[in-house]
């Protein structure tokens, strides 16, 4: 780690353990001079280096005279990791904005050479990493749709990923976030539990039946395509920026997720009958194209419950059948 404003070629020029060498030298020994140093096998030049850069970084100080102090460490440390730890967050806070000049830049070139301006994506590593890198990215929105593939399986299922955090942008403020999630991705172990936790994160969440393919769409300048669900290697899927390809790609999602069912948050009052939010969940999984028996392992109850609760709820809608329940299920709002 470089000093905070020291010149670069300071802090290369001396390896940073013979920098830790002569300031616990300085330390086991108050009264050490530039000569007492010398003779313990620090060369004169490292001597002068290291006093300087542990002068700049407030670790030493050194009188006219040649005199060297050492301040108590505590301070002094706690001074400069602070100082150290702000510069790394002011780089790493400027790192997608220097990732969208890039990208911007390049593309100038890319046009001439590339100008569907696509990369392909040949594996679900490349895949994830795509993904992960236009997120970071992303200042204004992202849309995303979500086909039952292997990568929708790996998001919905990794212990290594964080549900919970909202997705903010450079300055700290939530994005919008819309995303898509095809019901079959509902027979995997806790999936309505993640999802609902996404949508507690700023996620607006919704399910539809038969999404064609996986995509997210950063800002309308960047896109992953996944196609994971067609060929389970990743492979023939494509990272896109400043493509026009992308705003159609925008638009697919924008609609399918207008015309995809949210999931209940809150319990909702239709004309005077109060419907409990899980009774909205099993109204949606079902309008979803989900089973009783994945309806009931997502809320763990049994199918038996599962049979039970629609029965009344189709007693409450006036309905004679599944279908008909749904169909007033829509008209009143309730999915």
């Amino acid at each position: 780690m470089s000093s905070p404003d020291l010149p670069v070629h300071l802090d290369v020029a001396m390896p940073e353990e013979e920098i830790t060498r002569l300031y616990l030298a300085l330390i086991h020994d108050p009264a050490a001079t530039r000569e007492s140093l010398v003779a313990a096998g620090i060369s004169a030049a490292q001597v002068d280096l290291g006093l300087q850069i542990l002068t700049h970084r407030g670790l030493a100080e050194v009188d006219d005279d040649g005199a060297i102090s050492i301040p108590p460490p505590e301070g002094a440390l706690a001074a400069y990791t602070a100082e150290v730890e702000r510069q790394l967050r002011r780089v790493r806070a400027s790192a997608p904005q220097l990732g969208l000049i890039h990208r911007r830049v390049r593309a100038l070139e890319d046009a001439r050479t590339n100008p569907l301006r696509a990369s392909t994506l040949d594996s679900l590593a490349e895949i994830r990493s795509a993904s992960i890198a236009v997120v970071a990215g992303a200042e204004r929105s992202i849309l995303a749709m979500r086909a039952y593939g292997e990568r929708s399986i790996q998001l919905l299922t990794s212990p290594l990923v964080d549900h919970d955090s909202p997705t903010l942008d450079s300055a700290g403020q939530p994005l919008r976030y819309l995303a898509v999630y095809d019901s079959r991705l509902l027979e995997l172990d806790d999936a309505l539990q993640t999802l609902r936790r996404r949508q507690a994160s700023g996620e607006d969440v919704r399910i539809a039946e038969d999404v064609p393919f996986s995509a997210i769409v950063v800002d309308g300048l960047q896109a992953v395509v996944d196609l994971t669900n067609i060929e389970p290697s990743g492979a023939g899927s494509v990272s896109l920026w400043d493509s026009p390809l992308i705003t159609g790609i925008g638009n697919l999602v924008e609609r399918l997720h207008a015309r995809s069912l949210p999931l209940p948050a809150v319990d909702l009052d239709v004309d005077g009958e109060l419907y409990s939010q899980r009774d909205q969940t099993i109204l949606t999984l079902l309008a979803a194209g989900a089973s009783d028996a994945n309806v009931a392992r997502q809320l763990g109850v049994s199918v038996r419950t599962v049979e039970r609760r629609v029965r009344l709820v189709m007693e409450r809608l006036g309905a004679q059948s599944r279908l008909q329940a749904g169909v007033e299920a829509v008209r009143r709002g309730l999915v």
